[in-house]
C-alpha cells in the first residue's frame, strides 16, 4: 500500500511540474520555480557584490585590525540570536513573504547608510625606505634611484627636500612611528647632531613597518650602548609604536656605507635618541639581525612632492559604524533562512531533491558578481591604494531590489515552518560524542572567520603585487572548487569515510594557513585558494552526514542546528575577534602560523580521542548506517522496477541553512550530498 502511495504521490507531482511549465522556444520554463531561482541568483550575488570585501572598505576608511575583529567578530553572533527569533515570529504570524521582504529591503538601506558616515580628509607626504636592526646598531637603510622622482619618496629624497627648504640645521622634524607585523612598526634610532635652532617650525611623519625577516628579532629600547640583557623596554617587532624627533639634528648619514650601482644609490642613517609612550631611549636593538619595510605619511610643508590625499572614519564614528553595520547584520540575519523556507513550501515534499539546484543559481550569481564587481571598482578607482567602493554598495542595493521582486512573485501556501531546530540544546551536550566533535566545528568555524575578514587585508598590506581584482580571483576559485568538490563529496565520504575526511579536512586547514604566512607575491595565493573546496566543500558535506549518524534518535535536528550556528555564528565570531587581537600583538603571519599548528594539534588530539574513547559508539553508528543505506537502497530498486520516476529527498528534517563564503548553502539533512546539487 505504501508503494503505491508514493508511486501516485510521484506521478501527481510529474503532473503538476508538467501544469506550472511554459515554452519559450526550444527552452522550458517551470514558472512556479522561477522566482525562487531568482531569489537565490540575485539575493547572494549581491552577497558576493559586496559582503567579501567589507574588511578591506573597514581598512580602507581608517578601522584599526582591533576594531575590524571586533565588529566582524560580534555580528555571527547578533545572527545566531536574531535568526530562530525572526523565524518564530513569521511561524507565528504566517508572514513569511512579507517579512522577507520587508528584511531585504532594510539590509539594502542599512548597508547603503554605510556610505555616508562621515569622514576627514587627510593629505601627507608618502615616503617609503628600509630599516635594519640586530645586538649592536640600528639604522635606516635607504636605496634609490638617482635620477627618479617617482611616488613614494626615498628617505633620502626626504631629506634633501627638507635641507633645501630650511636650510639643513635650521629644521626639524618630528617622526611618529606605528606598527605591527602588518602594523608592524620598525624603531628608527635617530642621532642628533648639534646646534639645531629649535626656534623653526617642526614636523611629523607617522610611519608604519613591516617586518621582511621571516622570523624578526625582539626589540629593545635601552640607554645600553649593546644589547647584552635587555634593561629597558622589550617589545615584539609587530608590535611597535614610538615617535622620534628632530630629523635633521637626530639623523646622521655614515658616509663610509655609500655604495652605488648603476644609477642606484644606497645610503646609511645612524638613528638614536627614541620615544617610546612617554620616555626616551638612546638606543633600539634587535635580538638578531632584522630588516623591515617602514612606510612613512609625512606632514605638508616638508616638500610638494607625492602628496597624497585620503578619507577616513573619526575615531568618534566607530560606534556610529558599529550601529548601522549591527542593523544591516540584523536584517540580514534571517534573509537565507526563510528563502529556503519558502523555497522548500513551493517545491513541495514530492520535489525537496530539486532544492539543490534552485541553489546552485545562487553560486552561479556570487561568482559572476564577486568577479565582475572587483573589476568595475578597478576600473574607477582613481588610484592603486584607494578602491572605490561606492559602486559595489549600489549594485548590492540594485540586487537587493530585484531580489524583493522576485519573492514578491512567490507563490506560497500559508503553512510554512521555518523550523526552529534549537529545542533539546542541553541533552546534546550530554553526549561526549557530540560535544567533541561540534568542537572540531568550532575550531573549523574560528579558521573560516580568520580568512573571511582578514585574508584580502592581509594580502595587500603583506605582499607584493597586489591589485584590485586579486580579491575577485580568490573568490572565483574559491567557488568553483567548492562547487566542484560538494558535487562529488558523496563519492568521496564513501570511499575514504566521514572521520578520515573530517582529518583530511585538519590537513587542509593546516596547509592553506601556514601556505599563506609564507607568501610574498600576491599570486601565490590563487593556487592555495583551490584548498578551499576541501576546508569547506569536503568540511561541510562530511560533518552534516557524520552528525546525522552520531545523533541519537530525537535530537538529530537539534544537533544539524548546532552545527550551522557553531560553525557560523560562533566559531565565525571568535575566529574574527581572536585574529583582529593576535593582528596586532604578534602579527598576521604569526596567526596564521599559529592557526595552522593548532589545526594538526587538535587533529592529533581528535585521532586519539576517536581511537580510544569513542570507537565503539562510533562503529556502531556508522555500521547501523551503512544497514539502513542498503536497506533504503533494496527499496528503492524495487520501487523502480515498477516504474522510473525522478528521485527525489523525503528528509523530513531541512534544518536552517547558513550562507557560506562563496554564497552556496547545503541542506544538512542528507547524507549523499553528491545528490544536492
Amino acid at each position: 500500500m505504501n508503494k503505491i502511495a508514493i508511486i501516485f504521490y510521484r506521478k501527481s507531482g510529474n503532473m503538476a511540474d508538467e501544469e506550472d511549465t511554459t515554452s519559450l522556444g526550444r527552452w522550458k520554463i517551470n514558472t512556479k520555480l522561477l522566482p525562487i531561482k531568482l531569489f537565490y541568483f540575485f539575493m547572494i550575488a549581491a552577497v558576493g557584490d559586496l559582503l567579501p570585501f567589507i574588511p578591506l572598505y573597514m581598512k580602507q576608511i581608517g578601522l584599526s585590525s582591533t576594531q575590524t575583529g571586533i565588529i566582524y567578530g560580534f555580528m555571527p553572533f547578533v545572527g545566531f540570536i536574531i535568526r530562530p527569533i525572526i523565524g518564530a515570529l513569521a511561524d507565528k504570524f504566517q508572514k513569511h513573504k512579507l517579512g522577507l521582504i520587508l528584511s531585504i529591503g532594510f539590509t539594502g538601506v542599512f548597508y547603503m547608510l554605510i556610505l555616508v558616515i562621515p569622514s576627514e580628509t587627510t593629505s601627507y607626504v608618502s615616503v617609503e625606505t628600509k630599516f635594519s636592526c640586530n645586538q649592536y646598531d640600528s639604522y635606516i637603510h635607504d636605496c634609490y634611484q638617482n635620477k627618479s622622482k617617482e611616488c613614494p619618496l626615498g628617505f633620502e629624497n626626504l631629506i634633501n627636500s627638507v635641507n633645501k627648504s630650511h636650510h639643513k640645521s635650521n629644521s626639524s622634524v618630528q617622526i611618529s612611528i606605528h606598527g605591527g607585523q602588518q602594523n608592524s612598526s620598525a624603531s628608527y634610532s635617530i642621532i642628533p647632531s648639534h646646534g639645531a635652532d629649535q626656534s623653526t617650525p617642526t614636523f611629523s611623519c607617522s610611519v608604519t613597518c613591516k617586518p621582511t625577516t621571516a622570523f624578526p628579532g625582539d626589540v629593545c629600547f635601552t640607554d645600553q650602548a649593546e644589547l647584552d640583557l635587555c634593561l629597558g623596554e622589550h617589545i615584539s617587532p609587530a608590535n611597535l609604536d614610538f615617535m622620534i624627533y628632530d630629523i635633521l639634528s637626530s639623523t646622521r648619514e655614515i658616509t663610509a656605507d655609500r655604495q652605488s650601482v648603476g644609477d642606484i644609490e644606497c645610503r646609511d642613517f645612524a638613528l638614536n635618541n627614541v620615544t617610546i609612550g612617554q620616555r626616551k631611549y638612546w638606543n633600539m636593538f634587535c635580538s638578531h639581525e632584522t630588516e623591515f619595510n617602514c612606510h612613512l605619511k609625512c606632514d605638508l610643508g616638508m616638500t610638494e612632492q607625492c602628496v597624497t590625499t585620503y578619507a577616513h572614519v573619526m575615531r568618534d564614528k566607530f560606534i556610529l559604524f558599529l550601529v548601522i553595520y549591527l542593523f544591516a547584520n540584523i536584517a540580514f540575519a534571517p534573509v537565507l533562512s526563510m528563502g529556503d523556507a519558502l523555497a522548500y513550501d513551493i517545491l513541495g515534499a514530492s520535489q525537496r531533491g530539486k532544492w539543490g539546484k534552485q541553489r546552485l543559481f545562487g553560486t552561479m550569481g556570487f561568482m559572476l558578481f564577486a568577479l565582475s564587481s572587483t573589476f568595475i571598482m578597478y576600473e574607477i578607482s582613481s588610484s592603486q591604494k584607494e578602491i572605490d567602493f561606492s559602486v559595489s554598495f549600489y549594485i548590492f542595493g540594485g540586487l537587493c531590489g530585484l531580489a524583493m521582486v522576485s519573492v514578491w512573485m512567490m507563490s506560497v501556501s500559508g503553512n510554512v515552518s521555518s523550523k526552529n531546530m534549537m529545542v533539546h540544546f542541553w541533552s546534546v551536550l550530554k553526549h561526549p560524542e557530540i560535544a567533541m566533535f561540534l568542537s572540531v566545528i568550532f575550531f573549523f568555524g574560528l579558521c573560516t572567520g580568520a580568512i573571511e575578514t582578514f585574508l584580502f587585508w592581509y594580502l595587500e598590506e603583506e605582499t607584493e603585487g597586489y591589485f584590485q581584482v586579486i580579491p575577485g580571483f580568490c573568490l572565483a576559485i574559491a567557488c568553483l572548487s567548492e562547487t566542484v568538490l560538494l558535487y562529488v563529496s558523496g563519492t568521496i565520504i564513501k570511499r575514504l569515510g566521514h572521520l578520515n575526511c573530517i582529518y583530511i579536512v585538519f590537513i587542509a586547514y593546516s596547509i592553506r594557513l601556514m601556505s599563506y604566512s609564507f607568501l610574498d607575491g600576491v599570486y601565490g595565493v590563487l593556487p592555495v585558494e583551490i584548498l578551499h573546496g576541501i576546508t569547506f566543500g569536503i568540511m561541510w558535506a562530511s560533518s552534516t552526514s557524520y552528525a546525522s549518524i552520531i545523533s541519537p534518535p530525537g535530537i538529530s535536528a537539534t544537533v544539524q542546528g548546532l552545527l550551522g550556528g557553531i560553525h557560523f555564528g560562533f566559531g565565525k565570531g571568535v575566529g574574527s575577534l581572536l585574529t583582529g587581537w593576535l593582528y596586532k600583538e604578534v602579527g598576521i603571519r604569526w596567526a596564521w602560523r599559529i592557526y595552522s599548528i593548532s589545526s594538526l594539534v587538535f587533529l592529533f588530539i581528535y585521532f586519539i580521542v576517536n581511537r580510544t574513547v569513542f570507537t565503539k559508539s562510533s562503529t556502531e553508528r556508522i555500521e547501523n548506517q551503512k544497514e539502513l543505506d542498503v536497506k533504503q537502497s533494496t527499496e528503492c530498486n524495487k520501487l523502480n522496477e515498477i516504474e522510473k520516476p525522478e528521485t527525489t529527498n523525503s528528509s523530513s528534517e531541512h534544518p536552517e541553512s547558513e550562507p557560506l563564503v562563496n554564497g552556496s548553502v547545503e541542506d544538512p539533512a542528507g547524507v549523499d550530498i553528491s545528490d544536492k546539487i
